[in-house]
């Protein structure tokens, strides 16, 4: 062999010896995995008044709690679309009501969805004006009833399409990778604590009985979502008598790292009649019960039109609570009360994008917190 040849012989067999027994960068450190399959990812998406969450989960399934409202479908589908979450495994939808409910028909005829959870059966289906007149009031208008009938008739039809699965307290959504457990359901509600929960709740102390809600706010799924340490609630709309339950005279649920605050943080004074006050949430044995560090607010910039700053007021004094927002409250009973504006995704600017706050947990109970409009991040390390 010349000389020449020997030594580009030479050359390349080191080079092909390095290739076999040397890791490359990728097998040193790992693929580079999506933070949506390492940990729990949970998006709430800003839809105004309404809920709309994504959880999806470290097996890459998604559950969906609830869609917003009807005109916010195409903005949900774009959310999807640029967030590369492609499918819904479960999706969940806490109450039969226009703004948890409405987008479902659209966003399930454009993706698939294997497989609808909520309660059965709407409470309110088939009631006259009378009676919704006398649940209304103020914000009646005729032909209510049959406008109700009509979007709950267009959610069974989509929901039929696929399967369903009806949960009550203490039921389990099987979403693979994710401990999803039911604690509220057609208006009723876990009567044994969760492991490790059930202490007597100091919070109680002057907690009163309201009137019972007997419409579908007070029929919410609740569910309490766990990976590891890391603990999420979302309660949907309960009304108070009924969220009560869950936190007195014990709380059967226990902390929270991260809270959908219930029911878009709505109060209502008892001049309004006793059913709207009956209607209010977020009491001080449910915030303080759940002792979270981050509550997520999703409720639009008008807020709630007459409505109490109780709950904001609330959430505002927690030691260590973060309140982080989808949009910034101009109007409402609530106006006054937001959060520091970089917590806050939407201030009332226009967008191409979808705004949202994401949360990303690992097992261990740590967490951060990302707003979509400014990339603002928080970490919260695990609970001592």
């Amino acid at each position: 062999m010349q000389k020449k040849h020997k030594w580009s012989f030479i050359i390349l067999s080191i080079a092909l010896v390095c290739y076999v027994i040397l890791p490359s960068n990728e097998a040193k450190s790992g693929p580079k995995i999506p933070d949506n399959r390492a940990q729990v990812c949970i998006y709430v998406v800003d839809v105004g008044l309404g809920n709309t969450v994504f959880v999806v989960s470290p097996s890459g399934e998604v559950m969906l709690l609830d869609t917003g409202p009807s005109r916010v479908a195409n903005r949900i589908l774009a959310f999807m679309k640029q967030n590369g979450i492609r499918k819904i495994d479960y999706l969940l939808v806490s109450h039969f009501e226009e703004d948890h409910m409405g987008a479902v028909p659209l966003i399930a005829e454009k993706i698939p969805v294997g497989c609808f959870v909520d309660h059965g059966d709407s409470a309110v289906y088939g009631k006259d004006d009378a009676w919704w007149k006398q649940r209304r009031g103020l914000w009646f208008k005729q032909g209510m009833g049959q406008l109700y009938d009509e979007r709950f008739d267009k959610y069974r039809t989509a929901r039929a399409k696929t399967r369903h699965l009806v949960v009550k307290p203490g039921d389990r959504v099987p979403v693979e990778g994710l401990d999803v457990v039911v604690v509220s359901a057609a208006g009723k509600v876990i009567t044994q604590p969760l492991k490790g929960c059930g202490e007597v709740n100091p919070a109680c102390e002057g907690i009163d009985r309201r009137t019972e809600d007997d419409a579908e706010d007070g029929q919410s799924v609740g569910v309490v979502v766990s990976y590891g340490k890391f603990r999420f609630i979302d309660l949907g709309d309960l009304t108070w008598n009924t969220a009560n339950k869950l936190f007195c005279p014990n709380n059967l649920i226990g902390k929270a790292d991260a809270y959908l605050v219930t029911h878009h943080a709505m109060g209502m004074t008892r001049e309004l009649g006793d059913y709207y006050h009956g209607l209010s949430s977020c009491s001080a044995a449910e915030v303080y019960g759940l002792h979270p560090r981050v509550a997520i607010l999703s409720l639009g910039s008008s807020g709630h039109g007459v409505g109490t700053p109780d709950a904001m007021k609330l959430l505002n004094s927690v030691p260590e609570l973060d309140l982080w927002q989808t949009q910034f409250i101009r109007e409402g009973g609530e106006k006054g009360y937001n959060g520091p504006e970089a917590f806050i995704a939407n201030l009332g600017e226009k967008s191409d994008k979808a705004r949202h706050i994401k949360l990303v947990a690992d097992a261990d109970g740590s967490f951060r917190v990302t707003n979509s409009r400014n990339g603002f991040i928080k970490k919260y390390p695990p609970r001592k």
